[in-house]
């Protein structure tokens, strides 16, 4: 048995519940069904269509299909096939360009340079290291890898992992360990924090093991950084930025890239600023049902009837007795049909409430478009 049936044998239901063997009441059931189907579509079944959109860059904007009900989400897929997020922005206009963003500095005292507030926003990493006891129990230890600044302006690097502790030879106990290792001096201002300076930055991506790369960096989404060049990092406009992304920064989106989004007044055109990195955007969203395309899931035909019937029912004034009962069987059909659709095992409600967790690589996929650093 097919799992979608057509809108005509989904209305006989109704018809012949009511004793109309000649569907004489057709033509009324065919006028609310688009109605019917909308209503569950947004608030039930949630049947969306996603496409892929080029942004015309004259304009900066995307025209919405002509037969969009309600947008979805917006996102832009990158050359790996990840699919990012783009959020919008109500203070992106038609005539408004750029949006300036203020620094969020984690800094104390409120510096606002950049790469005092890095350093200072350090995410540490946390990890899970085993050994063994000098009886060969196995031991864990939750290990915590962080870089911080003191206030004398040297950057630090610390480190915990389980050490074997020996005496006069013999392997006595197992501990976690605390390295702490210098890494370098930067310059800092009389509040102790660190400058913006290309001397402090080169000393902090050099002490990091952050060399050079042959991939120009900078410029726009359409402008490389020189003439000459064909491919170029516009994610990463600075050694800075390389440095970030090792601090916890998310690796690709960040306040420069702009990814976001806005709806025209009309409703009928996405709006995006002009230095946005992506070419083309992946639009979801619900579409205005066509009558003769309309296809009813098996499972929601009986609650697709009773809104039929509220539909006949709660304009027609001979008939305003019928429609409480009519709508509290369509409300509660289309919660049934909601729980229906919306089962979960215990596997999968443990892996929405606590996610795997993993410590991401800098260097592994990215080595075709970064180059090794």
């Amino acid at each position: 048995m097919s799992r979608f049936i057509k809108v005509d044998d989904a209305i006989k239901l109704p018809l012949l519940g009511n004793d109309d063997y000649l569907q004489r009441g057709k033509g009324r059931m065919l006028t609310w069904a688009p109605y019917v189907f909308e209503d569950m579509n947004l608030s039930v079944l949630k049947k969306a269509i996603r496409q892929e959109f080029k942004i015309n860059k004259r304009t900066n904007t995307v025209d919405l299909p002509c037969n969009e009900s309600e947008l979805s989400s917006v996102s832009v897929m990158d050359h790996h096939g990840v699919i990012w997020p783009v959020y919008r922005n109500d203070k992106l206009h038609d005539d408004i360009v750029e949006i300036p963003a203020g620094k969020d500095c984690n800094c104390e005292n409120n510096c606002g340079y950049q790469l005092c507030n890095t350093i200072k926003g350090y995410e540490a990493i946390s990890t899970v290291k085993t050994d063994s006891m000098p009886d060969g129990t196995p031991v864990s230890f939750t290990c915590v890898d962080r870089k911080a600044i003191d206030r004398n302006g040297f950057l630090y690097q610390e480190s915990q992992y389980p050490l074997r502790i020996f005496s006069n030879g013999v392997w006595t106990n197992t501990i976690k360990f605390t390295e702490e290792k210098k890494l370098c001096k930067l310059e800092c201002d009389d509040k102790g924090c660190v400058c913006d300076t290309d001397a402090n930055l080169n000393a902090v991506c050099n002490a990091c093991g952050i060399n050079p790369v042959t991939i120009p960096i900078g410029g726009t989404a359409e402008t490389p950084p020189s003439p000459q060049d064909t491919k170029w990092i516009y994610h990463c406009h600075s050694k800075l930025d390389f440095f970030a992304i090792q601090c916890g920064r998310h690796p690709f989106f960040h306040d420069q890239l702009k990814n976001i989004y806005n709806i025209s007044e009309l409703g009928n055109r996405l709006i995006f600023p002009h230095n946005f990195a992506f070419r083309k955007v992946i639009i979801r969203w619900y579409d205005i049902p066509n009558l003769k395309d309309i296809e009813i899931p098996f499972i929601a035909v009986d609650v697709f009837a009773s809104g039929l019937k509220w539909f006949d029912v709660r304009w027609n004034d001979k008939m305003q007795n019928l429609e409480p009962k009519f709508s509290a069987d369509y409300s509660k059909g289309k919660w049934g049909l909601f729980e229906t659709m919306n089962k979960y095992t215990l596997a999968e409600i443990g892996m929405m409430l606590a996610p795997p967790r993993s410590i991401p690589s800098y260097i592994d996929h990215r080595l075709d478009d970064f180059g090794r650093f």
